[in-house]
């Protein structure tokens, strides 16, 4: 080839390198995109299509955040390559778009990603991961061992909704799984935290809400898609955690890092015996809860706290998938919040240890007038874009009816407000289960076609 013919194609390359949009990419990696939070660190995200061969789409993009412990691939349900032993093939009854599409053709289970289905409806999908959290690639930089749910939904969040925007020149429907649609509710809130306290690590700021930013973010977002969207957990044995043993060891500054562990316990683990082993434990809690005795409190349901994983209702192939895959780090502050919340009678506070005045508190008290927290549950009117939400049957994690009041009967009603609730699901399954492509992927897309 001649330098003055080579020189075009030299250009071509070059940007093709340096625009992640059309290459697929930052770094070569396909679909990866990097947000960089207030302060400094890197949260990893990917921008989805089946194969480098497909466009991504020019259309209305949809950012999806994992829930706690787990990762964005909860959102694309597929084989691993190097386990050739996942042989699924689709049930009689599969949906016909299911079942008519190239992609699910070459990896059946790809009829579980919800990621995909967005696609195929025409949506432009992004997934992002908190810090601490991922794997390969796609592992966001870790944060301070401190870090907390506010953390995570005041900085990294709008990172990430900051990168959509700038990408593709629209407004996104921002929400996820659990913990990352109350990320998405607490963004809408208008909520920050001082960036440069938290860079340094010796303690955390207490969480400011902001109404004109709350104004500016609703009017830059095209709606809220809260899945199982998390609040206040039901708990039970409740002197199990509240007391000094307790509440010691959920002050502790730590991340459990799943995604250093897992990756080598599970690889000498067969399908197998993975999905056999996620069958029998949840199988069992779901057995014990149904069993519990109605005249008992609630407060002794142990089983139906646990129960957050119909294994009845998913196909073994997705339960190792989310075993192996799915399943990923997270920090101990942000487990103490839930407790915190399920502890003292549903206030969604910010952690007890915020501020410089709390930072040797190692005991939540109960909300008092005038304590200085900032409580999400007291600013949801400040939402006044449409919502919709799925709810799983079971109220282990997420109490649909906790949860629908918190957010329709607090946020600022649209005549696009709606929500259901996905018959014989619990938390996990309600968007990887075998009811999901049939009922909760179709009523989710006919809410963002509504748009």
């Amino acid at each position: 080839m001649k330098i003055a013919n080579a020189f075009p194609v030299l250009m071509l390359l070059g940007l093709i390198m340096v625009l992640p949009g059309c290459g697929g990419g930052a770094a070569g990696v396909e679909g990866l995109y990097v947000a960089k939070t207030q302060d400094g660190l890197d949260i990893k995200m990917r921008r989805y299509r089946p194969s480098p061969s497909h466009g991504y789409r020019d259309s209305m993009p949809v950012l999806l955040f994992p829930g706690i412990m787990n990762n964005f691939d909860q959102f694309d349900v597929r084989s691993p390559l190097w386990l050739n032993s996942y042989n699924y093939k689709l049930p009689e009854d599969a949906p016909a778009w299911a079942r008519n599409d190239p992609t699910i053709k070459k990896d059946n289970l790809k009829m579980y990603s919800f990621a995909h289905y967005l696609y195929l409806r025409g949506y432009d999908v992004w997934m992002a991961n908190y810090r601490g959290v991922g794997r390969g690639d796609f592992k966001s930089d870790d944060g301070h061992p401190n870090t907390t749910l506010d953390v995570w939904c005041a900085l990294d969040y709008p990172a990430a909704v900051s990168k959509v925007r700038a990408v593709t020149g629209r407004k996104p429907v921002i929400g996820g799984f659990s913990t990352g649609s109350m990320c998405a509710y607490q963004y809408l809130q208008g909520t920050t935290m001082d960036a440069g306290v938290v860079r340094q690590g010796d303690y955390l700021p207490h969480v400011v809400g902001d109404a004109s930013l709350a104004a500016q973010r609703n009017s830059q977002v095209a709606g809220l898609l809260a899945i199982d969207p998390a609040g206040a957990p039901k708990l039970a044995y409740n002197f199990m955690l509240d007391n000094p043993v307790g509440w010691d060891i959920l002050a502790l500054e730590v991340k459990m890092d799943l995604d250093a562990v897992l990756p080598v316990v599970l690889s000498v683990l067969p399908p197998v015996l993975v999905s056999g082993a996620t069958d029998l434990l949840f199988k069992t809690i779901a057995n014990m809860a149904h069993a519990f005795p109605t005249l008992l409190p609630s407060w002794m349901d142990l089983f139906g706290a646990l129960e957050i994983w119909s294994a009845g209702n998913t196909n073994g192939y997705v339960e190792d998938f989310m075993v192996r895959i799915g399943l990923s780090s997270f920090y101990v502050g942000g487990i103490a919040q839930f407790a915190d919340w399920g502890l003292n009678d549903y206030q969604l506070r910010e952690h007890w240890q915020n501020g410089y005045e709390n930072r040797d508190r190692l005991i939540a008290e109960d909300r008092v007038a005038g304590d200085g927290y900032y409580y999400y549950n007291d600013h949801m009117s400040r939402l006044t874009v449409p919502a919709f939400a799925v709810f799983s049957e079971s109220d282990g994690a997420v109490s649909p009816d906790r949860m629908s009041d918190l957010i329709f009967n607090g946020k600022t009603a649209t005549d696009k407000d709606d929500w259901i609730v996905v018959p014989g699901t619990s938390h996990l399954d309600v968007v990887l289960g075998n009811t999901a492509p049939a009922l909760s992927f179709p009523a989710m897309a006919d809410w963002l076609d509504s748009l």
